[in-house]
């Protein structure tokens, strides 16, 4: 048998050895890149709610101190409030530290030196909480697959809503009481008064402007919602001059659930189903 013939069965056996050996190295690599999951903290409770309801709440492994929900985050290392605990944020190794309009802006720089990859959405309109969606699900997985369902679902129910006519009613939503602090049209809550077919009184451009007891008084709001911690209704109710407005003399003054309408996430459908039915049940009275 000539020579040359043995070399190169041998040099294609030596190839094919090769070959072999590449694609099981790029199996176990392929193998080793799914199993690795993300670690996400959380800055904010909107950022992890929306976490949960996307999937990812295995990979949460640090939140705010203020994150409550779903009942699950009472197992998660907390990090801090106003204040964080950088060091604690550390410790947990992240590759995705997330915030939500610039609450923790002020630790952005020291975040870059640290070298975590800190991330901020700004988040305004209704639109934009399914948006932000999509692009955490692009952040962590390369994809938008996991946002879909919730992405259909918020337009679904958006659509429905603006299909709703009703008549207008004036409302005043309050999110502070001293100094007193409303939610203007321009505001995150101003939108989900828009989308429910409320008209807010509050003219001003800023999102949440303070007023004076004089202006309410001539707006004469026929529902007003209260949106902060432990509201006494009835001190609300026996404001000097107070006692002449709509929605004080028909008693349209409502406390809400603050975790649902102020922190942007997941569960603004239910607050906006809360807003419909409470619209639609005085503009019967």
């Amino acid at each position: 048998m000539p020579t040359n013939f043995l070399k190169n069965a041998g040099e294609k056996q030596m190839i094919n050895r090769i070959a072999i050996l590449l694609s099981f190295f790029i199996c176990i690599s392929f193998s080793l890149s799914a199993a690795v999951t993300n670690r996400i903290v959380s800055l904010v409770p909107s950022q992890t709610e929306l976490l949960f309801a996307l999937g990812y709440g295995s990979q949460v492994v640090g939140i705010s101190d203020h994150c409550n929900f779903p009942a699950r985050t009472a197992e998660i290392s907390k990090v801090g409030g106003l204040d964080l605990n950088v060091e604690k944020i550390m410790s947990l190794k992240p590759n995705l530290v997330l915030d939500l309009n610039s609450m923790n802006r002020k630790y952005q720089l020291l975040f870059s030196q640290l070298g975590l990859n800190y991330v901020n959405f700004n988040v305004s309109r209704l639109e934009d909480v399914p948006e932000m969606a999509g692009k955490i699900c692009q952040i962590l997985d390369g994809t938008e697959d996991k946002a879909r369902s919730f992405q259909q679902e918020w337009k679904t129910r958006l659509e429905k809503l603006s299909s709703i006519k009703s008549s207008p009613l004036r409302v005043y939503l309050e999110i502070w009481d001293a100094p007193m602090q409303a939610a203007g049209p321009a505001s995150f809550m101003g939108a989900m008064i828009k989308a429910c077919g409320g008209e807010n009184v509050i003219r001003d451009n800023h999102d949440y402007p303070v007023v004076n007891s004089e202006h309410i008084i001539a707006a004469d709001p026929e529902v007003i919602l209260i949106a902060y911690p432990h509201p006494n209704l009835d001190s609300i109710k026996k404001r000097p001059g107070w006692s002449g407005i709509s929605a004080i003399k028909k008693n349209r003054v409502y406390a809400l659930d603050q975790d649902l309408f102020v922190r942007p996430g997941p569960r603004n459908l239910e607050a906006l189903d809360i807003l419909v039915k409470l619209f639609w049940h005085e503009s019967g009275k």
